[in-house]
């Protein structure tokens, strides 16, 4: 997933137009939390958060929280790991569906995903289903939070 220059200057300009709150939504989206999660963590109701996310999608430009999470800077780097892929979850994933952890480590939705892995989507939404089971996630969103601290990077041709 390449961007051009210009992409990114944009980009940093919508990431300035958020608020501090905004900022903190954007963050806890970007490390896999649902929204009750999030309300819980920042105090604030469920249905504020909503506002947040879907101010943030706004002004980002994007549908969904999979893309906002893809375009939320890195956050401070986290404390050290055994290493990348040593979490022993990641080696239950097939190989098809580690090719698939990588392209939602890259952002990417499941229609897509199935593009790009020459898939059908209903095959992309089944690997996914199994892949959210066996890293024990509840959302793409976690699942795509899991697959960057786990250390998998996106496949070079998305």
């Amino acid at each position: 997933m390449s961007t051009s220059g210009g992409d990114d200057e944009r980009q940093d300009a919508f990431l300035d137009s958020l608020t501090p709150r905004e900022h903190q939504v954007l963050s806890l989206v970007r490390e896999g939390r649902s929204s009750k999660e999030i309300a819980r963590e920042l105090g604030i109701a469920r249905a504020t958060v909503r506002c947040h996310v879907q101010h943030v999608l706004t002004k980002l430009g994007v549908a969904s929280r999979l893309q906002a999470a893809a375009l939320a800077p890195a956050d401070p780097p986290p404390k050290p790991s055994p290493g990348p892929v040593a979490d022993p979850v990641t080696a239950e994933l097939t190989p098809r569906e580690t090719q698939v952890l990588r392209c939602l480590a890259a952002g990417i939705g499941r229609a897509e995903i199935a593009r790009h892995l020459f898939m059908s989507p209903h095959t992309a939404r089944t690997h996914l289903q199994r892949i959210l089971a066996k890293l024990d996630v509840h959302s793409t969103v976690a699942a795509m939070a899991f697959a960057r601290r786990a250390g998998l990077t996106p496949p070079e041709t998305v």
